[in-house]
């Protein structure tokens, strides 16, 4: 199985890359699933010509970019929807409807420009579902700790 992690360098991204890799070199055999996994990391600075390789490739996506302490306002958005927009646009261009998993925040429920493009992330994901047919699944995670997280963050 090839699977495509977005903001592989971030917490949520590096602890899953990690574990997963364990999986793949047979190191972590907690899981009821196969080795044979590809890991396909995207993330700021990752080459963009890859994306277009790993949505053409990829068996799943786990969506895990995002911004959430941007210098400016107008950033969450571009960063929680303007690059979910990108990797449906470019799934669709290889007609590739594995399915994708988006992490979200419970911060969507509220009126704040953070929760605004987590929502709005999780909207275009719901859309792009019926659209193209694929299983489309949105985890809203509370706050967040352990390995590799940064402290008073």
């Amino acid at each position: 199985m090839k699977v495509l992690v977005t903001g592989a360098y971030g917490f949520v991204g590096k602890n899953l890359c990690a574990t997963l890799k364990n999986i793949a070199d047979g190191k972590d055999k907690s899981y009821n699933i196969d080795s044979d996994i590809t890991v396909f990391e995207y993330d700021l600075g990752t080459d963009k010509a890859l994306l277009d390789t790993y949505c053409k490739e990829c068996d799943f996506v786990f969506h895990l970019a995002g911004v959430n302490r941007p210098e400016t306002e107008e950033e969450f958005m571009e960063g929680n929807f303007g690059f979910s927009s990108t990797l449906l646009d470019t799934l669709k261009k290889y007609n590739n409807t594995c399915p994708i998993m988006i992490s979200s925040s419970i911060q969507a429920e509220l009126d704040n420009p953070y929760g605004r493009s987590k929502k709005a992330g999780e909207d275009l994901m719901f859309a792009y579902g019926e659209e193209t047919g694929a299983k489309v699944m949105v985890y809203r995670l509370p706050n967040l700790f352990g390995k590799w997280s940064r402290p008073n963050y």
